[in-house]
């Protein structure tokens, strides 16, 4: 009797462990390339708004511009894309002469560079 419960027990404990590996395993997979994309996304489209942000000329804003339109078409998620949008719009503001903006736009670059997940 005791070796059948201890039978019954390993192949439960298997089976259980095949489950995970067949089932959770994958999912995890999934979530990882879909997290790195996001941050593929994300970078770079922080990265054209740093340049704009150093270096505010019309070519600089369009990229920007272009890197945002980007991220909104590659279905950036729905926390990280506002971040991005108000420290553009911040920094806009800020070369406008809103020194209000200015403050704004340091405390957003933060925000940014403190992305959420």
């Amino acid at each position: 009797m005791y070796k059948r419960l201890l039978a019954f027990g390993i192949v439960g404990l298997l089976t259980v462990l095949g489950f995970n590996y067949l089932l959770i395993y994958p999912l995890n997979q999934t979530v990882t390339r879909e997290r790195e994309r996001q941050d593929k996304v994300y970078w770079s489209t922080f990265n054209a708004i740093e340049q704009y942000g150093a270096q505010p000329d019309t070519d600089s804003a369009q990229k920007a511009k272009t890197a945002l339109e980007e991220a909104r078409e590659k279905s950036l998620s729905k926390h990280r894309q506002p971040i991005l949008q108000n420290y553009f719009q911040d920094l806009q503001h800020c070369y406008q002469g809103d020194r209000d903006s200015c403050k704004k736009a340091h405390s957003d670059m933060n925000d940014a560079i403190r992305a959420p997940r």
